[in-house]
């Protein structure tokens, strides 16, 4: 079975308190299926997502700078029945969890994070808490120089940061595991592995 990922919980938590999935979550269990019965992954190699695989050490480093830590990147992956995932920064010491957002430039950097602003980020972190058994996990946004060779047709400046104040290159938010919402991704994603076992099962294809 297609184990749902971490980075990917948002998608079929609309509407949590409820028992049945969305339309966008149907529309997303469809492309697993279509992974599945045709062998394929997804490939997000648009400049945005290229950047944050090119310079997520660097993203690291600004971190650790900034707040004189010395965190290396986790390279574990953890599965359970349900769910897959592989967090960036893995904190056992303070039972925490970091994931790394690289910020594409600073129109897009977020200058502040509020709860309930990011909550597809918040499920993907909840997810981590759950597959390492930590009790807090913390989003950070950080902004370093863009590649040139991604920038394209943008101004430079949008993209050439490094010379600017840390404090202003790092945002963060912290979230605390939470049981109940914790039980409704578990159930959500329970539901999605019945639909997409009948979505596979459709075409013959054994979940």
């Amino acid at each position: 079975m297609k184990l749902i990922r971490a980075s990917s919980m948002g998608k079929i938590m609309p509407y949590p308190e409820k028992d049945t999935l969305s339309s966008g979550a149907y529309t997303y269990l469809e492309c697993l299926a279509s992974q599945v019965a045709l062998d394929w992954d997804e490939d997000l190699s648009f400049n945005m997502v290229e950047k944050g695989r090119i310079v997520e050490q660097d993203s690291i480093d600004l971190y650790n700078s900034y707040n004189f830590t010395s965190y290396v990147k986790n390279t574990e992956r953890k599965n359970s029945e349900l769910i897959t995932g592989e967090c960036d920064i893995d904190d056992v010491e303070n039972s925490l969890i970091i994931d790394i957002k690289s910020s594409w430039s600073k129109a897009t950097h977020p200058y502040q994070l509020k709860l309930g602003g990011k909550t597809a980020y918040e499920w993907q972190l909840l997810a981590y808490m759950h597959l390492w058994d930590r009790n807090q996990a913390e989003l950070a946004h950080c902004l370093v120089d863009t590649p040139y060779e991604l920038i394209g047709y943008e101004v430079e400046n949008l993209h050439e940061v490094n010379h600017i104040d840390k404090a202003l290159r790092v945002t963060t938010l912290r979230f605390e595991r939470d049981a109940i919402k914790e039980k409704q991704m578990l159930a959500k994603a329970k539901t999605a592995q019945y639909v997409l076992a009948e979505l596979l099962d459709k075409k013959g294809i054994a979940a």
